[in-house]
């Protein structure tokens, strides 16, 4: 491992467990034809009503207060500076042999993926018998502000490459074959080379620390909080409020991760519904080697070419778009109840017994709203 830390310039790595297990911006998307982009901006969104966001300043300050009143429960670490200098700062809770990576706002512009983290750190760290259970069975790293210089900003890439970070990762030569074999299964054409050497491998000083994390703390899941546009559910008139996704083609995957992810997406997707509240729904198709949750799955290269020898199960949420004061509490609610009942799976050891097949049976997410006189709240930013 320290080959891998020599390369994290100003901070030093901190150790969260004594032992570790052993165990992406590409300038063109190998994404369907449906959804280019993947995980993507609200559409039209503009410069939405900011007040009902925490400030980057604001997001630090949540992060030394948790820490300060949960009396040696959650630990909070520099992992590095982003390229206008600000801190990138995780934070650490539990001590349980699974490890558990939860990010938000890696994209700058879409919005309560920093509230939707803090809100289920602190739910973690105000202590009670559930959440010690989960505590002794999971460590979680949490990440409010993946990219702190586009969130104020308030732009999807960073804003000293103007990348997208979550095409950022590292992209091998035999990922790349594999994305083409998965083409041709598909009868589609055949990626050309220039894809390939058009792909940033963690150009981004924020891709290089986040990478060097993951290859330290090694997560066996990872969930990343998005937020999309807004859309029907299904063939229904209902909104959509809630996307489950998981951003690689099953011929991408081992057969055990393709389980695991669909499992978590049934188990977070479940716990939504009995909410009542949440219209859920399965995000489109897409095949993004380069994002983080599929390198992740990969055991994508690092900023040096070095590798973790890791495989993390990994999907995202997106929460619908039409955002602002009125909806904050139930957009970040109900990523916490996602959440909260994918580590309940995991510590339980029940995630396995859930039934992947059941991935299908979530309602597809429909064609996008653009009506404001049917959803007036989606144009009330």
């Amino acid at each position: 491992m320290a080959s891998l830390r020599r390369c994290l310039p100003v901070f030093r790595m901190w150790l969260v467990l004594a032992t570790l297990l052993v165990g992406a911006g590409g300038v063109t998307a190998v994404a369907s034809a449906a959804t280019p982009g993947g995980p993507h901006v609200p559409p039209g969104q503009g410069e939405p009503n900011r007040s009902a966001m925490l400030s980057y300043d604001e997001v630090q300050a949540e992060l030394v207060a948790i820490e300060a009143r949960s009396k040696g429960t959650v630990r909070v670490e520099q992992i590095g500076v982003s390229g206008e200098g600000r801190a990138l700062r995780v934070a650490y809770i539990g001590t349980g042999d699974t490890r558990v990576w939860i990010q938000g706002r890696i994209h700058g512009n879409e919005p309560y993926g920093a509230e939707a983290s803090l809100a289920f750190l602190k739910k973690l760290a105000a202590g009670g018998k559930h959440a010690r259970d989960l505590l002794e069975e999971i460590t979680f790293v949490i990440i409010p502000l993946y990219n702190p210089d586009g969130y104020e900003a308030y732009i999807r890439q960073d804003t000293t490459h103007r990348i997208d970070l979550n095409r950022d990762w590292g992209v091998d030569r035999d990922t790349f074959d594999l994305v083409n074999s998965v083409r041709a299964g598909q009868g589609l054409p055949q990626l050309p080379e220039s894809v390939f050497d058009n792909y940033t491998r963690h150009r981004a000083v924020e891709s290089q620390a986040h990478w060097y994390l993951w290859a330290e703390f090694l997560p066996h899941y990872m969930i990343d909080l998005h937020h999309q546009g807004t859309y029907y559910s299904g063939d229904s008139d209902d909104m959509t409020t809630f996307s489950m996704g998981i951003s690689l083609d099953p011929g991408m995957l081992e057969d055990e991760q393709w389980d695991a992810v669909r499992q978590m997406a049934v188990v977070a997707a479940d716990a939504a519904d009995r909410h009542g509240a949440v219209n859920v729904t399965r995000y489109p198709y897409i095949n993004i080697p380069e994002g983080v949750t599929s390198a992740s799955m990969l055991n994508a290269p690092g900023p040096d070419g070095e590798y973790a020898g890791w495989r993390t199960n990994a999907m995202f949420f997106e929460s619908r778009g039409g955002i602002g004061q009125k909806s904050r509490g139930y957009l970040v609610n109900q990523n916490v109840i996602g959440l909260w009942a994918i580590a309940e799976a995991i510590a339980a050891g029940t995630l396995s017994d859930v039934d992947p097949d059941r991935w299908a049976d979530i309602p597809a997410r429909g064609a996008t709203i653009t009506q404001c006189t049917k959803f007036p709240q989606q144009c009330a930013y």
